[in-house]
This record gives structure tokens, sequence and C-alpha cells, in this order.
């Protein structure tokens, strides 16, 4: 059985990865699987970075060893450093708002990602299977919120998860950590994970409400998100009705 210190809605998300770092005692020399969503950029463009950054990276794909390795090189890149390598640097100043996902831990690069590598395909209850993005940062932030136990699924080393969420024109970070043995990730999931997964999805709708709200930030956004969900409600494809869902919650808060 693992233990996990979940992000919960009551703990701040912070401003900058140095923050976290800190939050999180770490070392900026301390060694990092940095995983970066590569099919969101132009083609070659993290590689050629990570060639101009590193004399001899470490670097694999997410989608290797998995039923997706057909199409490895169009999924996320895993870059075996350290938190303050060039190559970090870099990807802090110029991809941060795409979602950057660092793992913090001393395990190799196969048992690190082996919950992401097992979630690439899941069934869920009403849509049956479908291909799955557990690397998604926006989808890391509501599932460590909404449903610790599923996230405690993906981390299957002892490891400190770290990512960024976009806000429109800013970045905040979050994370999660885990201990001990980890539990066997479940592919089947049920409809309150279907739920979750309407606001992982709807985020980016939710982020002109936020920037509206000079008092809100990726904390109280998170913290809607999680009300919602536990009130048994899925992300409204319609903007007025989500408009109106936000504005009671920050009525009421």
């Amino acid at each position: 059985m693992s233990t996990t210190a979940p992000v919960s809605p009551s703990r701040e998300c912070l401003d900058t990865f140095q923050e976290a770092i800190r939050e999180w005692q770490l070392q900026p020399s301390q060694r990092c699987l940095l995983i970066v969503d590569a099919a969101q950029f132009a083609e070659y463009e993290i590689i050629s970075a990570l060639y101009s950054k590193c004399d001899d990276p470490d670097w694999f794909w997410l989608f290797e060893s998995s039923p997706l390795e057909t199409f490895a090189d169009a999924g996320p890149i895993i870059i075996d450093t350290v938190a303050d390598s060039p190559f970090c640097r870099h990807a802090l100043t110029q991809w941060a708002e795409k979602g950057l996902l660092f793992l913090f831990t001393e395990s190799d690069v196969d048992k690190a990602v082996a919950g992401l590598r097992s979630m690439l395909s899941v069934e869920l209850e009403t849509a049956g299977p479908c291909l799955f993005r557990p690397y998604d940062t926006r989808l890391l932030q509501v599932l460590s919120a909404c449903q610790p136990d599923q996230m405690a699924e993906l981390v299957t080393v002892d490891s400190l998860w770290i990512w960024s969420v976009d806000l429109l024109n800013q970045v905040h970070w979050s994370g999660f950590q885990a201990s001990g043995a980890a539990q066997h990730a479940k592919t089947h999931k049920g409809r309150d994970f279907e739920r979750l997964l309407s606001w992982a999805a709807g985020w980016r709708a939710c982020l002109p409400y936020v920037a509206r709200d000079r008092q809100a930030d990726a904390t109280t956004l998170t913290r809607f998100i999680v009300h919602q969900w536990h009130s048994g409600l899925a992300c409204d494809s319609q903007l007025v009705e989500l408009e109106t869902q936000w504005t009671a919650f920050r009525e009421s808060s």
C-alpha cells in the first residue's frame, strides 16, 4: 500500500519552478526526468534544442515499450537530466506554458514512467476504449486534487512530480509526492473519472473567468473544479452555464 501526499484543494499553487523546488526541499542539481509533449511543438524542435544544450543527452520516448511504440516520435520525450541543466533552463523559459512535467526520483526510467505507460489506453464506463494522455499537466492538476488515489496509480516508484499549468499569460506550478509500493494501475475507469476528464478538458474554457477575477489564480480554479466535481457535475460545454457556475462559486467562497 502506498502513502501519498496529494495536492489538495487547500494547497496553494506556486508562481515559479524555483519556488516549487524550495517548497519540496529539492536541490537544483538533483536528478530528474523532464517530460515534454513533443507533439505540441514543431517537428524536431525539442530534440534540436536538446542537442544544442547538451553534448551527450540521455533521452527516450514515453511511447517506447508500450502499445503506442509505433508512434513513439509523435508523443512525449523523456530527458534524464538535472533540474538546473542548460536544457531544463531552456525548457522553463520556452515551453512551461505548454505543460512541463518533472519527475524527481532515483529509480530508472522504465520503472519511473511505468504508471504513465500503463495508462496510455483506458476503458471508460460509458465511452468505452480510448487513448489517454496521462502526462497532460492539466489532467494531473485535476486528478491529484479530485482523486489522489488514482493519481497514486501513476506514481509507481518513490518520487516527486512537479508540473506547470497555464493561466493564459501566467504559469503556475504544483506537485504530488508518493512513497512505497504503488497499487497496480486500473485501466477501467468509472463515471466519476469521466466527469473528472471533462473538467481537465474544460480547464482552458475556465481561463477567461480567472483572468477577469483579480483575486483568482490556479489555486482558485482548482478549488472550483474540485467543488464542481464533488457536486456530481461534469464540465458543461455551454459557456454561459459554466460562467454561471463560476460566478456562484466565487460569490459563495
